[in-house]
């Protein structure tokens, strides 16, 4: 029986968030999903239904700037506002499993650090750190992937691309001293993209203290090629805390296409493993 289920959740504030929240009668633990920077969660199709017969309750959540969500992408209002939703409807007794991909792994290893316990992480192509990302697509020659996904939200991209055609930007004093923010601010666009590059990147925003911290927690799944993170960080990260990492055949990319079948698996077994439930 589903008690409480709704595709906006309103905050106090009337924000509107764009939230998919399914709860059994009796829930056993919470599956809480955060997409990667600038996706949705509708994206990744997961089998709520399945979840739920588990015993799960469950949280597909939209951050500020995501989907349908209003606002603008802000890792720390977006970990704010995942509280607060929680805080209103699911008992703090029970055991979260956060899924976060990409960026949204480094925000759920930051939510789950801060503001829960029992929490359980099923990590799907980490981005750990997000300046790291940037200089290693500068490196690999993908970073068009990065831009050509930002200048969809201008209507004319000509400075964005200007100003991103190489990694100087990154660099704080460069940033700071060219008053990047206030010109990016400066295009027609659906976000204010100075101010979020500076959100995202300057300083940036890296987990590998939370990742450290909550590694008996932590199950990390790659895909057979990433051209968004270096999979040699994911690695010695791993090798360093004694982090179970599976390469999932069937993902072909960064984006995970064709492997999230296989993520929602991987979930419901740690769930059952971490939470005790029956299959």
């Amino acid at each position: 029986m589903v008690a409480f289920q709704s595709k906006i959740f309103k905050l106090e504030n009337g924000m509107e968030l764009d939230t998919l929240i399914n709860i059994p009668e009796k829930p056993c633990y919470c599956i809480v999903v955060w997409p990667c920077m600038g996706g949705a969660v509708q994206m990744y199709k997961m089998p709520v239904k399945r979840f739920m017969e588990s015993g799960a309750a469950c949280i597909l959540y939209n951050p500020c700037g995501h989907g349908k969500s209003a606002g603008e992408m802000d890792i720390p209002k977006a970990i704010s506002d995942l509280k607060i939703i929680l805080d209103r409807i699911i008992p703090a007794e029970l055991p979260l499993l956060l899924v976060g991909h990409s960026a949204g792994a480094n925000a759920v290893l930051q939510f789950g650090t801060r503001c829960r316990t029992s929490c359980s992480y099923l990590l799907v192509a980490p981005v750990l750190d997000s300046r790291e990302s940037l200089y290693f697509m500068y490196r690999k020659k993908t970073i068009q992937e990065f831009v050509d996904i930002l200048c969809t939200l201008a209507e004319d991209d000509s400075l964005v691309r200007t100003v991103l055609a190489d990694d100087q930007w990154l660099e704080e004093d460069k940033w700071r001293k060219e008053g990047y923010r206030e010109i990016l601010n400066g295009v027609r666009s659906r976000v204010r993209i100075g101010t979020f590059l500076e959100r995202l990147f300057i300083p940036g925003h890296n987990a590998y203290v939370e990742l450290a911290e909550n590694s008996s927690r932590c199950i990390i799944l790659t895909a057979r090629e990433d051209s968004w993170y270096p999979a040699e960080t994911i690695r010695r990260l791993a090798a360093a805390h004694n982090i179970l990492m599976k390469n999932i055949d069937e993902a072909q990319n960064h984006f995970f296409a064709g492997g999230w079948e296989c993520v929602w698996d991987e979930a419901m077994n740690l769930a059952a493993a971490e939470m005790c439930i029956n299959l």
